[in-house]
C-alpha cells in the first residue's frame, strides 16, 4: 500500500508542478519611459534656405564703353543720390559730340540754303507766270518752273528732317558724355568697388569681367529671401511667421514675418541643372541685434498653420502598421497608427487618428483622451512590446510631452 501511495504522489507532482509552475510563474515588468497625453496647441512649419539681403541694393554697372579714370569713393563711404561715383575717359565721348555739333551746324545751314532757293523759284515762277498770261512762253515752261518750285519746298522739307536727325544725334552724344560719371541712384552705404583705376569698364549685364562697377545699399535695413518647393508654396503665405537662422548665428534665431510670396518659379541660370521648382519667398525681419551681413546663407523655419489646443503625444511614441482588408477589400492594405497606453501596469494597445504635428509632437484626433498615460521609449522597447505586457516607469517619474514654443 505504501508503495502505492508513493507511486501516486510521484504521477501527481509529474502533473500538477509544471501547471503550478506555469500559472503561478510571471514576466518582470518591462521598464519604459511614460508620458502622460496632454492638450498642446502643434505648430507645423516648412523648412527652406535661402540668403540674406539689403532690402534696398543697387549694382551699378556702366552704359558706356570706357577706362576708369578716377574712382571718388571706397567700399564703406557713406554717398548721396546724384553723387559722382566715378569717371571714365571721356575724351571718345567728347570727340563724338563735336562731330554731331558740327553736323548739326551744317543741317542749319542746308536749311537757309534750301529757303533761299524756294525763294528764287517763287520769283521765277511769277516771271514765268506773267511770260504765260502775254503769251510769249508755252504752258510747258510754265509748268516746268511750277515743279522746280514744288522740289525747293521738298528739299527744304528735307534740310528741316536732316536737322531734326543731328539734333537727336547730338543729344545722343551728349548723354554718352553725361555717362561717364557714373552718380549714385540711392543714398546709402557703398558696399563693394570691384573696379580699379585704368580698367575698362564694359557695358554688359552678363558678369563678365569689367560690368560691375560698384554696388550700393541701405544697410539699415535687412531681409531673407528664401526659395521653398513647389510642394509646400501653396501652404506659405503672407502675414505667417518664421524663424531665421542665419549660418553665422545658429543658435540665434531671428524671429520674422512673411512679406512676399513670388507669383512665377525662380528662374535658373543659364547652364545650370534644374533640381525641381522653387518659388522666392521674402521675409520681413524685426530689428535683429546681430551683426548681420548680406549674403549670409539662412536656414528658415516658416511656421504654416496652428490649431486649437487637442490631445498629443510626443511624436516617437506613435507607431503604425499594415492592415489587410476584410472581405472584398482583402486585396487593399490600409496603415493604421497606434500608441501603448499603460493602464494598471499593463500596456493596451490603442489605434489613434492623427493631425497635425512638428518637430516633438503629434497631435491625436480620435483615441486618447487627456491625462492618459502612453509608454514613448526607449524605441526598442516599442518594436518588441505586445498587448497586456507588464510595464513600469523608467527610474524617473512620469514625463509630459514637451512643448514646443511657438514664434511670436
Amino acid at each position: 500500500m505504501r508503495k502505492k501511495l508513493i507511486g501516486a504522489a510521484i504521477v501527481a507532482a509529474f502533473f500538477i508542478v509544471p501547471v503550478a509552475v506555469k500559472f503561478g510563474h510571471r514576466e518582470p515588468a518591462r521598464e519604459a519611459e511614460l508620458a502622460a497625453v496632454q492638450k498642446l496647441e502643434i505648430h507645423p512649419s516648412i523648412l527652406a534656405t535661402g540668403n540674406l539681403v539689403f532690402r534696398q541694393e543697387v549694382q551699378l554697372s556702366a552704359e558706356v564703353i570706357g577706362k576708369v579714370a578716377a574712382v571718388q569713393v571706397k567700399e564703406g563711404d557713406q554717398v548721396t543720390r546724384g553723387q559722382i561715383l566715378l569717371k571714365l575717359d571721356p575724351t571718345v565721348y567728347m570727340a563724338e559730340v563735336a562731330q554731331q555739333e558740327a553736323n548739326r551746324r551744317n543741317a542749319a545751314i542746308a536749311i537757309e540754303r534750301a529757303q533761299i532757293n524756294v525763294a528764287n523759284q517763287q520769283r521765277s515762277l511769277e516771271r514765268t507766270g506773267q511770260l504765260y498770261k502775254s503769251n510769249y512762253i508755252g504752258i510747258s515752261q510754265y509748268q516746268d518752273a511750277t515743279h522746280q518750285v514744288d522740289v525747293a519746298k521738298v528739299d527744304l522739307r528735307a534740310s528741316r528732317e536732316s536737322l531734326e536727325q543731328a539734333t537727336a544725334l547730338l543729344s545722343q552724344a551728349r548723354e554718352h558724355l553725361a555717362k561717364t560719371e557714373v552718380r549714385a541712384p540711392i543714398d546709402g552705404t557703398v558696399t563693394a568697388v570691384p573696379i580699379k583705376i585704368g580698367e575698362t569698364a564694359v557695358a554688359s549685364a552678363t558678369g563678365i569681367a569689367g560690368s560691375s562697377l560698384m554696388t550700393i545699399a541701405d544697410v539699415g535695413s535687412i531681409m531673407a529671401e528664401v526659395n521653398v518647393d513647389e510642394a509646400d508654396i501653396a501652404r506659405v503665405a503672407v502675414g505667417q511667421q518664421a524663424r531665421v537662422f542665419p549660418a553665422a548665428y545658429p543658435d540665434q534665431p531671428v524671429i520674422g514675418k512673411v512679406e512676399s510670396v513670388a507669383m512665377a518659379p525662380k528662374v535658373a541660370m543659364p547652364g545650370a541643372q534644374s533640381q525641381g521648382r522653387s518659388y522666392v519667398v521674402k521675409l520681413h525681419l524685426d530689428d535683429p541685434k546681430l551683426a548681420l551681413r548680406s549674403g549670409m546663407t539662412c536656414r528658415v523655419e516658416i511656421v504654416v498653420g496652428s490649431s486649437a489646443a487637442k490631445p498629443a503625444v510626443p511624436i516617437q511614441a506613435v507607431l503604425s502598421e499594415e492592415i489587410a482588408g476584410i472581405g472584398k477589400d482583402k486585396d487593399h492594405v490600409r496603415n493604421t497608427s497606434y500608441v501603448f497606453v499603460v493602464q494598471d501596469g499593463k500596456a493596451k494597445k490603442t489605434q489613434v487618428e492623427l493631425g497635425l504635428s512638428d518637430d516633438a509632437n503629434q497631435e491625436v484626433t480620435k483615441g486618447l483622451a487627456p491625462g492618459q498615460t502612453i509608454a514613448v521609449g526607449p524605441a526598442r522597447l516599442l518594436r518588441e512590446l505586445r498587448d497586456g505586457d507588464a510595464v513600469s516607469a523608467k527610474k524617473s517619474d512620469i514625463k509630459v510631452a514637451d512643448v514646443k514654443a511657438a514664434p511670436r
